[in-house]
């Protein structure tokens, strides 16, 4: 339900670290035998705190990494001296670095909001008070090189400003969301990457500073339609970006992009098994850091009478559990490789369903037990709702057609499956297949609607508008659709039905506290059902996944996942 609201919060962690993090790390990378081909000379862990962190700027003396210690985003500086760290004191309760001025005077800051645009705020590093620039606001941004204008992303808008906030303009509007936007170190050009989520990808894009012949910068390369992230160096010589790879296993490298009039092919820097994001290259293009991670999740049921976590499926990183009606089977995807898994509900008699490069999620079993639906995703290819028997075997495509399919429904018979469309989608809507004649319906008016929750006696579909701030119910024996709840928006995440068909239940990750909440049909005021908090979730690809037990406790994932910053020592020609 949160596709819009966590797609840059899904596109900083592309970065995953596969081999676990030893103390004191030193890894030698292969180098190149050609001296003038880029290279990697060797790998230093730099932190070693153990906390989340999402991204990360540098300075001729500093790094300024963006961390989650207890609930809350804080920005903390370590020296490249000695890795001394100290948070720098925020009067926001969640903050992010962006970037740093050309100065190095100051930090490029963003107060982290749910879901919406945030604000943007420049941040002194040592003495002064911070202030607003200007009345921009949106989800990324960075300064020119010159420090006199900065560019900005706003859902699938990039903008211009100056740097102090004036006269901002929409240059261009991208076939997706925009993030990660740069300029040249020249000020003449910007690039930037494009989440378009029902490709299930990520490309990197250029434009002239003024949004004239926007182009995807890598072509037709084979990796393009997972790169993401990148950033020239100081002297404009290179371009680093990022490459999310599935296949044997899902590892994230870093690569070289010569800069030059003359069309160059990307150099990898690094090759696995560990992995590498979020990079930040020093002033003498001699180093980068990147932040590394080993990614994990629990899952854990919330015990309402004690007011703590038990753990689900000892030993195993998993998410998106869903149990079998019977209460006997459970359907998982795994972390980090997000492929499918079932077994039983004590964890016994496990079995892979599915494997790389195809990634999945939002399992659900049939009501008689044999069968998941669930979100296949294969790279550059629109997401699909495909079948898989229990025991294994061949997947089946629900519906085969060229668009993005999500959120799979059973019928309380078995006989028909519903489903919705990807937000962003330019053709929005609800359908029904039979699964026996394969004839597709669409659920009468649904035309703009998404995300849709079928109620277990099949007499109402609960669903989202397309601006995430209103929950609509149809009626099968009316026919009729009615708004049933009006909430800001991203308030509204992971609803599920009751077993008795009265009550909607969602988790509420932006209004007050974060809770979860109720809703029964005919009414349209909520309740608080209990306040969650005592668990730092983990965030994957759909956002901060929760579900219900056959009993009906929640479940949640706990983030198990390790963070570090890692300094890479380069060789550029």
């Amino acid at each position: 339900m949160r596709e819009k609201s966590l797609l840059w919060q899904a596109a900083i962690l592309l970065c995953l670290l596969l081999l676990a993090a030893g103390s004191g790390l030193r890894a030698e990378q292969p180098v190149a035998a050609d001296a003038t081909t880029p290279a990697v000379v060797s790998i230093t862990q730099f932190t070693h705190d153990g906390l989340a962190k999402t991204n990360l700027v540098s300075d001729d003396s500093n790094l300024y990494v963006t961390e989650w210690p207890t609930g809350r985003h804080v920005v903390a500086r370590f020296s490249l001296s000695g890795a001394a760290r100290t948070v720098l004191p925020s009067s926001f309760l969640n903050i992010q670095a962006l970037d740093v001025s050309p100065d190095r005077h100051a930090l490029l800051v963003s107060p982290m909001q749910g879901g919406g645009d945030s604000e943007f705020w420049s941040f002194p590093v040592s003495a002064g008070s911070p202030h607003k620039i200007g009345d921009v606001a949106g989800r990324d941004a960075s300064w020119s090189a010159d420090g006199q204008k900065l560019v900005f992303s706003k859902g699938s808008g990039l903008y211009l400003a100056n740097a102090d906030g004036a006269g901002a303009r929409q240059i261009l509007t991208a076939d997706g969301s925009v993030f990660a936007p740069h300029f040249s170190m020249d000020g003449k050009r910007i690039r930037y990457s494009v989440t378009n989520i029902a490709l299930n990808g990520t490309t990197l894009w250029e434009t002239g500073s003024d949004g004239s012949t926007p182009h995807a910068l890598l072509g037709a390369w084979q990796y393009a339609s997972s790169a993401c992230c990148g950033n020239w160096t100081v002297d404009g010589r290179y371009y680093i970006f990022q490459v999310t790879q599935n296949s044997p296993t899902t590892v994230t490298s870093l690569w070289a992009l010569p800069d030059t009039e003359a069309a160059s092919a990307p150099i990898q820097l690094t090759s696995g098994p560990m992995s590498f994001g979020n990079a930040s290259i020093a002033p003498d293009g001699k180093r980068l850091w990147a932040i590394g991670v080993q990614p994990a999740g629990q899952a854990v049921k919330y015990n309402a009478a004690t007011k703590d976590f038990v753990a689900l499926l000892s030993g195993i990183s998993a998410t998106d559990l869903d149990f079998s009606a019977d209460g006997r089977w459970v359907a998982y995807v795994a972390v980090p490789d997000a492929t499918l898994w079932r077994c039983r509900a004590d964890g016994r008699d496990r079995l892979q369903l599915t494997s790389s490069p195809e990634r999945t999620a939002l399992p659900r079993w049939s009501p008689d037990g044999k069968q998941i639906a669930y979100v296949s995703m294969q790279p550059g290819k629109p997401l699909k709702i495909s079948l898989m028997p229990r025991d294994g075997g061949k997947a089946t495509d629900v519906l085969p057609e060229n668009r993005g399919q999500i959120d799979a429904n059973w019928s309380p018979d078995g006989s028909s499956l519903m489903f919705g469309s990807v937000h962003g989608d330019a053709d929005l809507s609800i359908r029904v297949v039979n699964l026996k004649t394969h004839v597709v319906t669409a659920v009468p008016r649904s035309e703009g609607l998404f995300s849709p929750r079928w109620s277990p006696d099949g007499r109402y579909v609960a669903a989202l508008s397309p601006d995430f701030t209103r929950v609509m119910l149809f009626d099968y024996k009316t026919g009729k659709w009615s708004t049933w709840l009006t909430e800001p928006a991203g308030a509204v995440n992971y609803p599920v039905w009751s077993a008795d068909s009265q009550f909607l239940y969602f988790d509420d990750l932006v209004t007050d506290e974060e809770s979860i909440r109720s809703v029964r049909v005919g009414e349209n005021r909520t309740q608080r059902v209990f306040k969650l908090e005592g668990i730092e979730r983990y965030p994957g690809p759909w956002g901060l996944w929760s579900g219900r037990t056959p009993d009906g406790s929640w479940m949640f994932v706990r983030d198990r996942s390790t963070q570090e910053v890692y300094e890479l020592s380069l060789r550029l020609p």
